[in-house]
């Protein structure tokens, strides 16, 4: 299996070397130049990943602007350097507060795909820690030497709650829900329904038919980031006012549960939260047995 990424090192990938000056590409749309020390220190190196990778969710994915980076023997603090029309018009540094970097940031090269407005933006400033996370999730399951489902999906539901809750991030559910047949359907019902699983939280819907809800619909990754304007949205908690849903996939691709998160604030989960809850259903969908969620389920 190929090594995964750190996220500083797939946060670098997205910088190209500088082949000309920067000043001179900035004449055809911004340039955020990256700074950092020849061969740097690990003391650098947690410094480089504390200003960059907070930031990257206001540089990945654009074609407004474009990232390089140099490195220099005489550079002993990393840094990013926005440039415009040949000049230099501001730049960030491992000091400060991150906050003030994007403010800074955004004043010059605006808001990003990840973050289209300022209502995403508390999400970022209180990231949660995906690399610990997912570090969590992968030595929890892979050290107990546990594949039962059932088993994993409880300490995992754990695991993501605590980490939303470490990063001062709110969150109201946390949890599973497994794709299982339907050993009686109806004239009207799918062959397949969602049984609850393991949960933080309170009380939820025991079982979803398929399109209904946020969950019901498809069963893909959703991210909504308001409930109430979601067709057919199961209000199992009516202090939700946003979800986020993430399908874990059997070695055949067929979808055999769902990792559901709940928020009681709008636009309470980001890009960069989904994209680290599809590594989680990865990391969930090798380390477990599923033999099992395949038992007919009969319904009342």
């Amino acid at each position: 299996m190929a090594q995964q990424l750190t996220p500083l090192d797939a946060a670098l990938q997205l910088f190209a070397p500088a082949q000309e000056s920067a000043a001179a590409q900035s004449k055809i749309k911004p340039v955020v130049a990256l700074s950092l020390p020849q061969e740097p220190d690990r003391k650098q190196k947690r410094e480089l990943q504390k200003l960059l990778v907070p930031l990257m969710f206001l540089l990945r994915g654009r074609d407004d602007i474009t990232l390089v980076q140099s490195s220099s023997s005489e550079t002993t603090t990393s840094s990013l350097e926005v440039l415009k029309d040949g000049a230099e018009v501001t730049t960030v540094t491992t000091e400060g507060e991150l906050k003030q970097h994007v403010t800074k940031l955004v004043e010059q090269i605006g808001w990003s795909p990840d973050c289209p407005d300022e209502g995403q933006l508390h999400n970022y400033l209180s990231p949660i820690n995906a690399e610990e996370l997912l570090g969590d999730v992968a030595a929890f399951t892979a050290t107990t030497g546990q594949r039962d489902y059932v088993a994993n999906a409880a300490n995992v539901s754990a695991i993501i709650w605590h980490a939303f809750v470490e990063a001062g991030r709110p969150i109201n559910w946390a949890g599973f829900y497994f794709v299982r047949p339907l050993a009686n359907p109806k004239e009207t019902d799918h062959d397949h329904i969602l049984i609850l699983g393991p949960f933080m939280g309170k009380p939820a819907c025991s079982r979803i038919r398929f399109q209904s809800g946020v969950c019901g619909a498809a069963w893909r990754t959703q991210r909504i980031s308001d409930v109430h304007e979601f067709p057919g949205h199961i209000a199992c908690d009516d202090a939700s006012e946003s979800e986020l849903v993430v399908p874990v996939f059997d070695k055949q691709g067929e979808v055999i549960a769902l990792i559901d998160l709940d928020c009681p604030k709008k636009n309470g989960f980001s890009a960069e939260d989904e994209r680290s809850f599809v590594e989680v259903a990865r990391v969930m969908s090798e380390a477990c047995d599923w033999g099992n969620v395949g038992l007919p389920y009969t319904q009342p």
